[in-house]
């Protein structure tokens, strides 16, 4: 873990410092495309050895809908509680 918060630290650092020309820019952006993809690829191969997992994809499927579907449900709900307040007062002034 601290491995991995060394390299964001670094790699946030470098960005900092140096600045980038837009040739570099993109180049740097395909790398990220090239890891994001490695990543992606090397969890599902994880996942796809994991017979655990895969025996217990139902129920983690409907955990994960829940959790998403609440989730979104009272995002929407603060949003608009929110919005509601806030334009009242706006109107008011």
């Amino acid at each position: 873990m601290w491995g991995i918060l060394m390299f964001l630290v670094v790699g946030v650092t470098i960005g900092a410092v140096i600045r980038f020309g837009e040739k570099q820019k993109k180049w740097i952006g395909k790398l990220q495309q090239v890891g994001v993809v490695l990543l992606l690829f090397s969890m599902g191969l994880s996942i796809g050895l994991n017979e655990e997992i895969l025996g217990n994809m139902r129920s983690l499927g409907l955990q994960a809908f829940a959790y998403a579907g609440l989730t979104s449900v009272f995002s929407i709900l603060v949003v608009y509680g929110l919005s509601r307040i806030l334009v009242r007062e706006v109107k008011s002034k």
